[in-house]
């Protein structure tokens, strides 16, 4: 495949071309500097310590740049209007990129400088969100910018804090409420999701048990994490494990009744399904860190939710932009599929850490190599796809 500038080009006429492209890369090369920059010579990257750059970088980064490539992409399905795109969609990604620049001397740049690109990121993917929101009168949908608003609120404290320590709020607390967030956002997202697309795909084959929603669960399951969170942020340890508990059993309630075992037969509708068991597994692990410290390190068992179920989501949406479409169906090639599996053998590796202290160093390093291999496999398959002509990705839209 040459790639012209023609072709090039062509990145900028959908906004999950760039953004997912860019979150991909930065999960390898922002996780391969943390884990092996001092071995190869490279500055040790820091954030007040190399920990606070690592978390910021794979959540406001990563994780940052994901969001909005879904949200940018699905909004032209709930509002039909036309996709950002060209010299508008260049600004976000730039401002993206500025922001992680600025990272990599965020111990030494003036904190202004430090401030504003994630400032301009977010409040300009927030801007565009709600422009087209807000146009179109779509008012259900004023929740996913108002979200943008509260990660860059988020992304502000969380600098400011560790730059210059001078906020109510602790590093620690800071961490757990950007890693809640995202966890709020799968419950969000894959509730939505799972149940629908999965019905489509058994309509189609015409067999199956149909999913169930279930609204109490699905409030209740909300409410929940936002409990926890603001538990969280209010540092009352126990109550915020059994409020994270308590929702990984509604987490669970909802996920039975969504069909799974018949999705198996769909590889993109299993990597949801297997992918959302993240979020349950994580949240209970967590609050039982949270009551038993002298047995699971909170550190540890929060990878199931960031590396589990929050890279797993991305790469699970970012796969229905990468895949074939057969028909009204869509077919993951072999890359996706084996990504996919390392991300979640990665996943289990991170967490064996507590299990198997003698191994740290090499479960470290063994999971953050699954990572950074699930990642390029992806980035490999997806990239043929984010040039040529725009197939608009099945994120949401009518029902099959």
């Amino acid at each position: 495949m040459t790639l012209s500038p023609k072709r090039l080009s062509d990145l900028w006429l959908a906004p999950h071309r760039p953004l997912f492209l860019a979150a991909g890369l930065w999960s390898v090369l922002a996780l391969a500097w943390w884990q092996w920059g001092v071995a190869l010579g490279l500055p040790s990257p820091g954030l007040g310590t190399p920990v606070h750059w690592h978390a910021h970088e794979m959540l406001a980064g990563f994780g940052g740049a994901s969001m909005a490539a879904y949200f940018l992409t699905a909004v032209t399905g709930w509002t039909g209007r036309p996709p950002v795109t060209g010299r508008l969609l260049q600004a976000v990604v730039a401002l993206w990129c500025l922001e992680r620049l600025a990272m990599v001397w965020g111990d030494s740049l003036p904190l202004p400088l430090l401030l504003l690109p994630g400032i301009g990121y977010f409040g300009l993917v927030a801007g565009l969100l709600y422009r087209d929101i807000l146009g179109a009168r779509v008012w259900g949908k004023l929740g996913f910018p108002s979200a943008v608003l509260a990660l860059g609120l988020a992304d502000l404290l969380f600098v400011v804090a560790a730059r210059e320590g001078t906020l109510p709020f602790d590093m620690q607390a800071l961490t757990r409420a950007l890693w809640m967030f995202f966890a709020i956002k799968v419950s969000v997202i894959g509730g939505k999701m799972l149940p629908a697309f999965t019905g489509n795909w058994l309509k189609l084959i015409g067999r199956g048990r149909m999913p169930r929603q279930n609204p109490l669960a699905d409030r209740l399951g909300l409410l929940l994490l936002f409990a926890a969170l603001g538990l969280t942020l209010a540092g009352v340890e126990r109550a915020s494990a059994v409020a994270l508990m308590l929702a990984a059993l509604v987490q669970f309630w909802r996920f039975a009744g969504w069909a799974s075992l018949t999705a198996f037969g769909n590889p993109l509708l299993a990597m949801l399904h297997l992918t959302f068991l993240w979020l349950p597994f994580g949240l209970m692990l967590v609050g039982l860190a949270r009551l038993f410290p002298e047995i699971l390190r909170e550190a540890d068992v929060v990878h199931a939710l960031t590396m589990g179920a929050m890279g797993g989501m991305i790469l699970s949406i970012a796969a229905r932009a990468a895949a074939r479409r057969d028909g009204p169906a869509l077919r993951a090639g072999p890359m996706l599929i084996l990504g996919y599996a390392l991300i979640w053998l990665a996943t289990g590796a991170r967490l064996a850490v507590d299990a198997l202290p003698d191994h740290y160093a090499g479960l470290i390093a063994g999971a953050a190599t699954l990572w950074t291999l699930g990642w390029a496999l992806f980035l490999l398959a997806f990239l043929p796809t984010a040039l040529g002509p725009v197939l608009r990705p099945i994120f949401s839209g009518p029902k099959a």
